[in-house]
């Protein structure tokens, strides 16, 4: 069922296109006749047949738009170019015969009369499509929203009036034209109010064309873009060579304007207009440069020595010669940096970045700075830079509207994505080149180094504040136990105490049971007191040392039973005469470590390992129980021991075991020679 579909569907558009084509095809046959009658007309009594663009946009209009129908049939744009391209051909070519047959009499043969009338009204079509319709639906074809409708309809109610006016009414263009043969007699008071009313309407709506090219294109995505910068570039080259280049060139030139729109139209990547314009500019600059340099040479040497014009001339291009590598390489660099900025130097963009890095304050200064040289230095429109946080929201810094940096590079840290580089396309493109692609490359690299600062900074931040919260709570433990405890305790002791003094003098055996009570108050007293001192620092270290302290508590963890786990704890190196901060620290991670694999982890074997190195303190904690899962979330035992670990500038690691159970490894430096 869905074959015929299809076939019903392609046939009106293929008999479409073959009607164009035939058109067209009439069309440009017939202006090449009238071209043909104007070359046949005496030199003294032809008229310019190139005064207007008809003999020249009107065959390549038609040519281009029936051509490209076939590549995309039923486009609307490509319809009206075929249109308008058709009407311009009768035009030329009606202008033409009329001219042959009004040059040998005053009174030709009917065909020449029938061309006659043609001239006085198919440049309507023509000319007021091409001013008012074309830019309205340009370049897909459909008008840019449905509050448009108004105005091309307006458009085409002109085109209508205008062309039966010129072809029925005694109105005419400016000029010497034959009477209308087939004019309606009106009065001339009604036309003059007509061409009143008519003569402001086609400026106005030509403006609201481009008015709505303007919107659509201020609002488009590059690829739109780059289409109506095609037009617009080569209409700009047609209004300055019609003021300064000469009549071939301007010919050309004119030739130009529906051969972009067909590009542009067909969305044909092989061509870029930025590439167009470069070389266009690039060109003009070197022909000025070396024909100044030419006329200065040729003047200043014909002045000087009087020489031969020959001579003279060869002077000048040997000059022309010597200085136009020189002359192309300056100004193509000059104008890449105009249209792409430092992109073709790229050490000169690596190393402003790098310098802006390096003389930054605080790794996020370094990196709004840094994009925002990268902007500047390039010629982007946005870029963006977002930095991934574990555990916090992401840091982003920007330059431009964040809604067009399309364009992702990751900024990769060793193995690791520390964030995102997103820059967006330069106006009128839908894509970076190679070379941005390559040096964005390079500079991500860099900042993924800016990254991963600004990642340990915010960790360290977080640390700190933890830090300083678990000493907070520390203490507003050790003041209740003192307050709530010890404190209560002394005093009852101490009333106690009181009462068998005053009972001494008259009941002593009063006194006795008070001095016991007294005394099992001070003993719990001294019960909470080691309780506290034992918190704030483990007695064992003292005694034992660190490596002493672990064995002599590691058994007592175990849960009084049997098939409880087996730890081993070992150490090498140098132990003793360790810092305070660092003790307390390897004595806490390890216990930790060793009551999640027996609590949590079910662990059956547990080895310790310490070694006292030169400038630092390694733990290492292995298990063979349930291991952890990479996402799991940490708890408060295993964010302790990475929290005790970084408070002395150390790392811990927990990982999991290939073959099962976890990994806990600790760096805890001394904080100076030993």
């Amino acid at each position: 069922m869905d074959g015929p579909v299809v076939e019903e569907r392609a046939v009106p558009g293929s008999r479409a296109t073959v009607v164009a084509r035939l058109s067209a095809a009439a069309a440009v046959g017939y202006a090449a006749v009238g071209l043909a009658a104007h070359l046949a007309t005496p030199a003294a009594e032809r008229e310019d047949l190139f005064g207007s663009p008809e003999p020249l946009v009107g065959p390549a209009m038609a040519i281009v738009g029936a051509a490209l129908l076939g590549r995309v049939p039923g486009h609307r744009v490509l319809q009206l170019m075929t249109v308008i391209g058709c009407f311009a051909c009768v035009f030329a070519g009606s202008l033409g015969i009329a001219v042959h047959g009004f040059a040998g009499s005053d009174d030709p043969g009917p065909l020449f009369r029938i061309a006659a009338w043609l001239t006085l009204w198919t440049w309507v079509p023509a000319f007021v499509s091409f001013a008012t319709l074309l830019p309205l639906v340009f370049p897909d074809g459909r008008l840019p929203s449905h509050r448009w409708r108004p105005v091309a309809m307006a458009a085409l109610a002109l085109i209508a009036t205008m062309s039966l006016l010129t072809a029925f009414t005694d109105i005419q263009p400016e000029g010497e034209q034959p009477a209308n043969p087939v004019a309606i007699p009106l009065p001339g008071g009604f036309l003059d109010v007509v061409q009143t009313v008519l003569d402001p309407a086609v400026p106005a709506l030509a403006l609201l064309g481009l008015v709505s090219l303007a919107l659509r294109f201020r609002r488009a995505d590059p690829q739109v873009r780059r289409q109506i910068a095609w037009v617009g570039y080569a209409l700009a080259l047609a209004v300055a060579a019609a003021f300064l280049a000469p009549a071939p060139v301007n010919v050309v030139i004119t030739l130009a304007v529906p051969v972009a729109i067909g590009v542009a139209v067909v969305r044909d990547r092989l061509f870029g207009i930025d590439v167009v314009l470069n070389r266009t500019l690039v060109g003009t600059a070197l022909l000025a440069s070396s024909a100044l340099v030419y006329v200065a040479v040729v003047g200043w040497l014909g002045g000087l020595t009087g020489s031969p014009d020959s001579l003279v001339g060869f002077a000048g291009a040997v000059a022309v010669a010597a200085v136009f590598h020189p002359l192309y390489v300056r100004i193509q660099r000059a104008v890449d940096r105009l249209l792409h900025g430092s992109r073709g130097d790229p050490y000169r963009v690596l190393g402003r970045v790098t310098e802006v890095l390096r003389d930054a304050a605080a790794p996020r200064a370094a990196l709004a700075r840094a994009v925002a040289t990268i902007a500047v230095d390039l010629k982007l429109p946005a870029v963006t830079v977002q930095v991934d946080r574990p555990d916090a929201p992401p840091v982003v810094e920007s330059v431009g509207e964040r809604a067009l940096a399309v364009h992702a590079v990751p900024l990769h840290w060793h193995d690791d994505v520390v964030g995102t580089l997103h820059v967006a396309h330069r106006p009128g493109t839908d894509r970076l080149d190679p070379v941005d692609e390559s040096l964005l490359a390079d500079l991500a690299a860099q900042l993924a180094a800016v990254g991963f600062a600004l990642r340990l900074a915010t960790d360290l931040e977080r640390s700190r504040d933890r830090l300083v919260t678990a000493r907070e709570e520390e203490r507003r433990r050790i003041r209740r136990d003192l307050h709530d405890g010890l404190g209560p305790q002394l005093a009852s002791a101490v009333m106690a105490l009181d009462v068998a003094n005053r009972a001494l003098g008259h009941e002593p055996a009063r006194a006795v049971p008070l001095v016991a009570t007294a005394r099992d108050q001070l003993q719990d007293a001294v019960a909470d007191v080691r309780r506290i001192v034992h918190g704030l620092r483990p007695p064992a270290l003292d005694d034992l040392g660190l490596l002493g302290a672990l064995q002599a508590t590691g058994p007592g963890l175990l849960p009084e039973r049997d098939g409880a786990p087996r730890i081993r704890i070992s150490g090498g190196g140098q132990l003793s005469d360790l810092p305070a901060a660092v003790e307390v620290a390897a004595f806490r991670i390890t216990q930790e470590a060793m009551t999640n694999a027996i609590r949590h982890a079910c662990a059956q074997h547990i080895a310790v390992r310490l070694d006292g190195r030169r400038d630092a303190v390694g733990i290492e904690v292995v298990d063979d129980g349930l291991g952890c899962a990479a996402d799991s979330p940490a708890g408060m035992g295993l964010q302790s021991m990475r929290d005790r670990a970084a408070e002395l500038g150390g790392t811990c690691r927990i990982s999991a075991e290939p073959g099962g159970g976890t990994r806990v490894s600790a760096v805890l430096p001394l904080g100076g020679d030993r």
